[in-house]
């Protein structure tokens, strides 16, 4: 009489395969999230580029400020005067953005000289920049 089932040996055969493909496909499935993540922090930058310009039509100049967090620009200029509503999330943490964060921080900076603003993007290291706005 002989059993039916599978062997040690092709149950063995069938892990390593599938563990072999795991390696190769998870760090895949992991860029394509931080792509979309990273895609998200454009988004935020482009609702915040809104706000500076709405900020500046109402006061003739942009706020004053040098590498200043997306939180303290929010708490400090932009929800003041209604310019936006609330500190955005950050799409990689899923919480409002903090001054302290550096996956897709976002940093304002303002030059009085050339009346020039810049909102600097940063990827999941907070090194590499993801998109740089400005008004020039």
């Amino acid at each position: 009489m002989k059993k039916k089932g599978f062997t040690l040996i092709e149950i063995l055969v069938v892990i390593s395969i599938i563990g072999i493909l795991a390696v190769f496909l998870v760090p895949k499935l992991l860029g394509f999230q931080d792509r979309g993540k990273e895609t998200a922090v454009k988004s935020v930058m482009h609702s915040v580029q809104l706000g500076l310009e709405a900020y500046n039509m109402e006061n003739m100049t942009y706020p004053v400020a040098t590498d200043t967090p997306l939180e303290s620009l929010c708490n400090n200029y932009l929800m003041a005067g209604g310019y936006i509503a609330e500190v955005p999330d950050n799409p990689f943490t899923g919480k409002p953005y903090t001054d302290s964060d550096v996956p897709g921080k976002i940093t304002y900076s303002f030059d009085d000289s050339s009346g020039a603003y810049t909102l600097i993007g940063y990827k999941r290291d907070g090194t590499k920049k993801i998109l740089e706005l400005s008004n020039m």
